[in-house]
């Protein structure tokens, strides 16, 4: 994999870095600058979500535009930067023992950086493994190059970046924070109220991405629907879909993440349905399906409200995918409440859909309601739910053999086997495609007609243009 990387926002600035790989699980960045003595080499770790990786790909490129070198291992760094995820219990203790491990391993002279969610709620948790540890908060990482080195801190909105995705594909961060007050959720303490980037910002940022290669741009924030509200201007998603898939910005697939299932805008579902180059994809948390959880989990939300939603949202866009993730074992989720989630899941026929464990968060409010729910409990019924939701989506896709569709070409080995993701699958959430006979270069997109599945992987054969239209659904 190469990964590009653009060091001036209002320039045309760009190089490669060769080699370079991004391994799943704790993501260390793999890449390698030839430097000489004098240059500070760098050790970087992302943990989380793609909102995240996009921090991370902010303070790197800061790095590397103040001369600093990458390497692979980090006895050889001196500065050695963990960017931390703390939204679940589960993803604190990765956290904390990326940074215990690395501690062990890092020169003596070596500089810790810990950015990222842990550092506004759990810096004591963090002192205890690293005393000297750098902290930088979500809202200081352009000062990531100042702390370190001394340098003005950088005032744009958009930090230079190295980009750190497949070829093809990259994401825009289009907000920040969270306004909402879910029971559950600790992110508006880690990351504070919602702040959006204007509609003009991001569409230069967009044509930035394109120019490095980007053919797939992929839109996240942790409030999606929400963006804009915090504006003075009022643009809202709609407005931003809509000038980001106009032909002038050169967009190839337009991808939304993390869309609030209250408050999604009409115009939004047209403009999807009228642009050919917005997928038809809908990631919408709904969490539930039960009116007393949902109430209790302060969603704003009902399963009528829900269920009204996915008819219009098929109604509007035809051939839609809907994913979507539950939470079982929340307080006072009675058998009842289970029940009736099940119920939910079978109607609203999700098309992709994962399950996870309520985890009691300190500062949450739902940690201190009473009736908590067993862990052994919840853990049954979540093996419950995702064997359920498993034979839906077995027949979905069961259904999709035979059909031609697009998608965006990754690797592709000696022997012509590529690898890739169709236009239903989401980076690192959804699965791959296998292509035999793939005559297409990485970063490009082939039709391939799908042959076969095994879980939320296809395995598939190219196919010419004009085989794609007998049986071709291409982006619906």
């Amino acid at each position: 994999m190469v990964l590009r990387c653009y060091l001036c926002t209002s320039g045309a600035r760009y190089f490669q870095v060769h080699p370079a790989r991004w391994r799943k699980g704790g993501r260390p960045i793999q890449a390698v600058i030839k430097a000489d003595r004098k240059t500070r080499k760098v050790f970087a770790i992302s943990l989380g979500c793609p909102k995240n990786r996009v921090d991370t790909e902010g303070m790197l490129g800061l790095l590397l535009q103040a001369g600093n070198a990458l390497v692979t291992d980090p006895r050889e760094a001196d500065v050695v930067l963990v960017n931390t995820c703390a939204f679940l219990e589960e993803a604190r203790n990765e956290s904390l023992e990326t940074i215990r491990a690395l501690a062990k391993r890092m020169k003596r002279d070596a500089t810790m950086v810990v950015a990222g969610c842990m550092v506004p709620e759990f810096q004591e948790e963090v002192r205890k493994l690293c005393k000297d540890a750098l902290l930088v908060k979500p809202s200081e990482i352009h000062k990531v190059s100042e702390f370190l080195l001394k340098d003005k801190p950088c005032e744009d909105i958009f930090l230079p970046r190295l980009l750190t995705t497949n070829p093809g594909t990259a994401y825009l961060k289009v907000a920040d924070g969270c306004s909402r007050r879910c029971s559950f959720c600790i992110i508006p303490r880690l990351r504070g109220r919602q702040k959006s980037i204007p509609v003009a910002l991001l569409v230069e940022e967009a044509r930035r991405l394109v120019a490095t290669g980007a053919k797939e741009i992929v839109l996240v924030a942790q409030d999606l629907t929400h963006y804009g509200k915090d504006l003075d201007s009022k643009e809202d998603l709609a407005q931003l879909v809509e000038r980001l898939s106009a032909p002038d910005v050169g967009i190839h697939w337009l991808r939304l993440m993390y869309l609030y299932p209250k408050d999604i805008p009409e115009k939004l579902l047209d403009v999807v349905a009228e642009r050919k180059n917005v997928l038809r994809y809908f990631d919408i948390p709904v969490q539930h399906g039960d009116d007393s959880v949902l109430r209790a989990m302060r969603r704003g939300t009902t399963k009528a409200s829900l269920k009204d939603l996915l008819s219009t949202i098929r109604r509007r866009c035809p051939d839609a995918w809907l994913r979507t993730t539950f939470m079982v074992g929340f307080p006072n989720e009675t058998e009842e409440a289970f029940k009736n989630l099940l119920q939910f899941a079978k109607e609203a026929e999700f098309d992709a859909a994962g399950v996870f464990v309520f985890s009691k968060e300190p500062l949450a409010y739902a940690s201190r309601m009473d009736c908590q729910v067993g862990a052994s409990v919840a853990r049954q019924r979540k093996r419950k739910l995702e064997s359920f939701l498993a034979r839906i989506a077995q027949s979905k896709r069961r259904k999709l053999l035979g059909e031609v569709h697009e998608a965006l070409i990754e690797e592709v080995d000696k022997d012509g086997m590529g690898t890739g993701r169709l236009w239903f699958q989401a980076p690192e959430v959804d699965g791959k495609v296998t292509v035999k006979g793939c005559t297409t270069a990485p970063g490009q997109f082939a039709f391939v007609r799908l042959d076969a599945f095994a879980g939320n992987d296809f395995f598939g054969t190219e196919v010419s243009s004009s085989e794609k239209d007998q049986r071709h659904r291409f982006r619906p």
